[in-house]
């Protein structure tokens, strides 16, 4: 069931699957950056089987949460976390039956988590590739590839007043605000955290337990940069389950690929630590 929120003072639109036999477990989905939320269908349908209430939504500029333009449109990075992650979280505890909820985030998706003020309300989280974005943790030549595409990002959504990824066939196109925040925190040594104002204290006093998984042929997250935003989630019970495809008799996963059907093995796995880890 589709229906819209108001977060801040624009509409996001989420999704709800609700499972024929509940167990108790409600699950809110958070999107990589420039990704939509249609991504999630069959993994969220995976879990509905499994008897989790599972709810996914747009980003506030992305997707069926997106205006007409997005020139002059207002939102950020920081947004997403405080504002529409917010919302939707308010909008479950509030309408919602359910024993624990958790949030599962995609790249960006479990960066966000510690900027919402309603973070209290969640009873785990679970980040899949998401790392701190700082261009100089990648090996050579790679963090140079990485250095060239953040200034790349500043100065097309400079000139163009929004990031046209579609247009570039790389991810949905981006809000201003979003976009050069992001550049912003990519550019800087400590990301997100050298940027938003107390979210080193507010990371470092959940006590959430966190679930993140990475795997050996991301090169979008690797190891050493998802173990670096790992850290700071200071206080958290933290389990860092990294893969290489070869072990799960996969040919590859990626930085997508987890969400994929291709890799149900991980759904599986995923589950039996929603019934035990959580």
């Amino acid at each position: 069931m589709e229906f819209t929120l108001i977060s801040g003072n624009n509409p996001i639109v989420a999704t709800e699957f609700k499972p024929q036999k509940p167990n108790g477990t409600a699950i809110i989905m958070s999107c990589a950056t420039g990704a939509k939320q249609s991504y999630f269908k069959s993994f969220a349908t995976y879990l509905t089987e499994h008897g989790c209430l599972v709810f996914t939504y747009d980003y506030s500029g992305i997707g069926r949460s997106k205006p007409n333009s997005l020139k002059g449109y207002n939102t950020s990075a920081s947004a997403w976390g405080k504002l529409d992650l917010t919302t939707v979280i308010d909008h479950v505890t509030q309408n919602c039956e359910y024993n624990k909820l958790l949030l599962i985030g995609q790249s960006i998706g479990g960066q966000i988590p510690g900027l919402s003020p309603s973070i209290n309300k969640v009873d785990g989280l679970i980040n899949v590739v998401s790392q701190s974005g700082y261009w100089n943790l990648w090996p050579f030549p790679l963090n140079i590839g990485l250095l060239f595409n953040w200034y790349l990002l500043k100065v097309m959504t400079s000139l163009l007043g929004y990031f046209p990824g579609k247009k570039m066939g790389i991810m949905e196109d981006l809000p201003k605000g979003v976009a050069l925040e992001w550049a912003k925190w990519g550019l800087s040594k400590d990301y997100l955290f050298d940027h938003v104002k107390d979210a080193n204290e507010a990371y470092a006093r959940l006590k959430l337990p966190l679930l993140a998984y990475s795997f050996s042929d991301d090169t979008t997250a690797p190891k050493n940069t998802v173990i670096a935003l790992n850290k700071k989630y200071a206080d958290c019970r933290i389990q860092h389950k990294h893969y290489t495809p070869a072990e799960l008799q996969l040919r590859s996963i990626g930085h997508f690929g987890f969400f994929r059907e291709k890799c149900k093995v991980l759904w599986d796995d995923l589950i039996r630590e929603i019934n035990t880890y959580f």
